[in-house]
Order: structure tokens, then C-alpha cells, then sequence
């Protein structure tokens, strides 16, 4: 049985893969690439690699790839503007079409039936994992992080405890390091942010939801196109320490 932890370039699943080697040296790190992350992924991606204890000879391991890394993407897009324009379809009730061609379906491609999955979901995603696990009866899963009630904070602070840089995007305020204009987003200082730091992106959102009628955005309660959102401030967020009494635990763990 192979245990495949699924590695985003986030800090939850960077710890929840840090804890699964500690426990099996022999895990397989997993990584979806979709094509419309932030370039500074490559850079902790590496970092990560060498903290998990896999980077070798100072080899570029994203890629060329190393023991027990495997990078998939899906040949038919190269990003999530590729699947927008191929497919005409963004996000709705049933969710995102880029998640759908990026994320699962290489994943399904590549998993077998007695796979462990391993997912970084934190404490306060705990409902949201007993979701996946209600949606996904056929998969073996495990969430380190809830089992040892790390919160997202904690994974923040953990990585920049370890002396790794944190992704550009956190320092940005972003909650997640997920593709730039990430059509599932739908708050409002999300997209400030992205507007603020990635103009370019914020502007192919706002043509491409106008092409296909597409209102990603809540505004005063009202679905809206990403055009009608006023101008205002965002702030940049720094992580703060871990002082709690799981402190001594986690950093044994880790």
C-alpha cells in the first residue's frame, strides 16, 4: 500500500507531509500542478523538499523530480485560463472546472484503489474533512493535522519556525496559497488583494466573467460581477508564534 501525501505548496499540507515522513519514511509527496500558482511555489517547494529530507545533492527537485516526488499535470491545459476558454465554464454551484481538470483528474489518474490518502486539512477544517471523507467512501484517508488539533495558524508559524520562507502570497494576506484569481473565491477582500497585488490577473477575471455571465463575487449580500467591487484598502498579515498549550507537542511532533 503506498501512502501519497498530497502536497499544495500551502503551509497546512507542508506540515501535514513533514509529520506523515517523521511517521513513514517511505510516504510519496504528490503535487498537482495547475499552472497558475504563484513562481515562488517553485522556490518552497524546494525548501519543503529539503526539509522532508528529500532534496538530493542540491538537485532542482521540482523539475527534475527526486525519490518519492511526483509532479502530475494534465496534458490537455496548461492553466486555468487554458480550461476557462476550452471549457467556457468557471465556478457555479457544482464548483470550479479548473479544479476538476488540474487537481482530480490527475489524481485520479494516478491513485490506486489501496492508496492512504493523506490531506492537510486543519483543525478548524475539520468539517470539511469529514465531508470529503462522506464524498470519497472509496479512498483511505488520514489528516494528521486534525488528529494532532493543528490549527492553521500553527502551520504558519511551524514553517516560519523551521526557517523557511513562507510563500509570497501569505505576506500578501491571502488564507491560502492557491492559483492566482482563484475562481472559487468569493469575498470581496480577496479579490482587493488580488486586484491590488496581481492587476493583470484581477483583469482577465473580470473579461472572462463578463464572457460567460459569470458573478464570482458576494457584495452586500448581492452576487456581483468582479468589476462592480469598489475600491478599497487591503492590509499585509505577518503570522504570529504558536503560544498554546499543544506548543511543546507540535514541536515534538515536527
Amino acid at each position: 500500500m503506498r501512502t501519497l501525501s498530497w502536497f499544495s505548496c500551502g503551509a497546512a499540507s507542508a506540515v501535514a507531509t513533514r509529520l506523515i515522513f517523521k511517521e513513514n519514511p517511505y510516504s510519496l509527496i504528490v503535487y498537482c500542478d495547475t499552472g497558475s500558482e504563484h513562481p515562488d511555489n517553485k522556490r518552497f517547494f524546494d525548501d519543503c523538499l529539503e526539509w522532508f529530507g528529500l532534496k538530493e545533492n542540491g538537485k532542482d527537485a521540482y523539475a527534475d523530480s527526486c525519490r518519492d516526488v511526483y509532479i502530475l499535470k494534465n496534458e490537455k491545459y496548461k492553466d486555468v485560463d487554458d480550461v476557462i476558454e476550452k471549457t467556457k465554464y468557471m465556478s457555479g454551484i457544482s464548483g470550479a472546472r479548473c479544479t476538476v481538470e488540474l487537481k482530480k483528474v490527475p489524481r485520479f489518474n494516478f491513485q490506486k484503489p489501496d492508496d492512504l490518502h493523506i490531506f492537510g486539512y486543519t483543525l478548524e477544517e475539520k468539517k470539511r474533512a469529514e465531508r470529503f471523507q462522506e464524498n470519497n467512501p472509496e479512498l483511505n484517508l488520514r489528516f494528521p493535522l486534525i488528529e494532532k488539533q493543528i490549527t492553521k495558524k500553527d502551520t504558519l508559524a511551524l514553517i516560519n519556525e523551521a526557517g523557511i520562507e513562507l510563500p509570497i502570497m501569505y505576506k500578501q494576506g491571502f488564507e491560502h496559497n492557491n492559483c492566482i484569481g482563484c475562481v472559487k473565491a468569493s469575498g470581496k477582500d480577496y479579490w482587493a488583494r488580488i486586484r491590488q497585488y496581481y492587476p493583470e490577473v484581477f483583469k482577465k477575471r473580470c473579461e472572462q466573467s463578463r464572457e460567460l455571465g459569470v458573478r464570482l463575487i458576494w457584495i452586500n449580500g448581492v452576487r456581483s460581477f468582479l468589476d462592480e467591487l469598489p475600491v478599497y484598502k487591503t492590509f499585509e498579515y505577518e503570522p504570529e508564534p504558536i503560544c498554546d498549550f499543544l506548543c511543546q507537542d507540535i514541536h515534538a511532533s515536527i
